[in-house]
């Protein structure tokens, strides 16, 4: 047992769960719980933000790319207030966010206090777990609690409201212990009947999800696929679960489909969905019925992904990354030496990639004025290092970036979530700079989100971010006027 402030309590606990950054903006009411602990040490590193919502958007960039909590802190009242975006934003996408705000003075709590405010209550619904801190030893206890919330499948936000005079109250506490990590693999026979699925299946596909992401999937995610010589597809946000210059790669469903990835679906006889919520823009469509004859195998931490939309024959009930080793193991006596580069299935990716690549090569030749989008994302693929992060944001601009541009490096692809926050890339892309130290980040977005967000550029400038903004720019709110056109017509 030792004698400290709760305040001290607060940043050795960061320390101890391995937390490298924290996001957000500083407010008088911060100071006390938060800051005067924080300039003390040296392990937690502040980024100083110009707005509390890009805090927020940039601790889930860091989130995303680490498989870490992001955290982010902002002051009482107005200052948690601009988080919430974030957490909504978590909450949609599955990210493992902890967000720290101090509050009034629990003193005077129903007095009107300085930025007095019912926060616990806002998120109530909109995060995983929150506690309103009440005495300064549960410190200890409450970060703790916030870190397995965060960090338990599914990811999500959590929240700690500290008010102002608990941060300078000292108790007797004990060393803190880092929270336990929560993980699962699927049972034996769900994995043995899925092998035997996807063994006996004629024309298999694989398509990922962000769950590849969270659990660092790709190596697993690529030697299934050669294995059996299986196309991979991938939601928005599970791109780059696997390099897009690999033969098998077959890319986007859904809102970023093509002729290439709308083929091998509707050719298939087996569809492995792998940490996808099979939300409406990875389906594309109102989730139609399923071809008949289809087996559907469903692989997500979250049982409550099964059955959400399409009722799955096999679910599997795990971590990405250990479920498909299972699988591997599984298959791996069955299917034999395969040469997948040679494989007829691979033949067929590269003959139907190049009528994608020829179909996008007449919209462009068609096009009259301005540079198309296409045109443009490719020449940025031929131009950008292999091992760059892109961070894509909200808006029109997002579908174009998604199919066009082929990364081929694994886990470096960063985006907003369905939940559509304008925005959300130029914030995101200053917590991607940081998790990957000195490798290049592109912040791709539209002219209508980055205008929300774009006084952040002076916070990359500041901490010296190896960021490259591009801004597509249409003179308008692309998506806005897109829809507008449709409903005219």
């Amino acid at each position: 047992m030792a004698l400290k402030t709760a305040s001290q309590a607060v940043v050795e606990a960061l320390a101890a769960e391995g937390v490298e950054y924290v996001f957000g903006l500083p407010g008088g009411h911060s100071v006390c719980i938060f800051y005067d602990q924080l300039a003390k040490q040296q392990q937690v590193k502040t980024i100083l933000t110009r707005h509390e919502t890009a805090g927020a958007f940039a601790a889930l960039g860091y989130a995303q790319l680490t498989g870490k909590a992001g955290v982010c802190q902002g002051t009482a009242g107005p200052g948690f207030s601009h988080m919430l975006m974030g957490i909504h934003e978590a909450m949609y996408g599955r990210i493992p966010l902890v967000v720290i705000a101090p509050n009034a003075p629990i003193t005077g709590f129903g007095k009107g206090k300085l930025q007095e405010f019912p926060q616990t209550e806002s998120v109530v619904g909109f995060a995983k777990w929150w506690y309103r801190v009440d005495r300064p030893e549960k410190i200890p206890w409450v970060m703790q609690q916030a870190f397995k919330h965060a960090l338990a499948p599914p990811c999500g936000p959590v929240f700690v409201d500290i008010p102002l005079d608990i941060g300078d109250m000292q108790a007797e506490m004990e060393p803190y212990r880092p929270a336990p990590r929560a993980t699962c693999v699927a049972e034996p026979d769900a994995v043995a009947e899925a092998a035997e699925a996807l063994l006996s299946a004629k024309r298999p596909i694989m398509i990922c999800g962000r769950g590849v992401h969270q659990s660092g999937a790709y190596e697993q995610v690529r030697r299934l696929a050669e294995l059996l010589a299986m196309p991979v597809l991938y939601t928005n946000h599970g791109k780059t679960s696997i390099a897009e210059n690999h033969p098998l790669a077959a890319g986007g469903v859904g809102c970023n489909r093509t002729i290439m990835s709308e083929t091998l679906l509707q050719r298939s006889d087996c569809w492995f969905w792998v940490g996808s919520q099979m939300e409406e823009f990875a389906v594309g469509k109102e989730w139609p019925d399923l071809p008949a004859g289809l087996k559907l195998i469903n692989l997500n931490i979250d049982p409550g992904q099964f059955g959400r939309n399409w009722t799955p024959d096999i679910c599997l009930l795990g971590d990405a990354r250990l479920t498909l080793e299972q699988l591997i193991e599984a298959c791996t006596e069955d299917a034999g030496q395969r040469d997948f580069a040679s494989s007829p299935m691979a033949a067929e990716v590269a003959e139907l990639k190049q009528q994608w690549r020829a179909q996008t090569d007449t919209l462009i030749a068609q096009t009259k004025g301005p540079v198309h989008f296409a045109q443009f994302l490719r020449e940025l693929n031929r131009l950008m290092p292999q091992d760059a992060t892109v961070v894509i944001g909200e808006g029109a601009n997002r579908v174009w970036t998604a199919t066009e541009l082929q990364l081929r490096t694994p886990g470096t692809w960063v985006s907003a979530s369905d939940f559509g926050c304008m925005g959300y890339a130029v914030g995101a892309s200053l917590g991607a700079a940081v998790a990957r130290p000195g490798k290049n980040v592109f912040c791709i977005t539209g002219d209508g989100s980055f205008q929300m967000q774009m006084q952040e550029i002076v916070v990359a400038a500041q901490y010296r971010l190896p960021i490259t903004y591009v801004v597509l720019n249409n003179n308008a709110l692309g998506w806005i006027k897109w829809t507008q056109q449709q409903s005219r017509d």
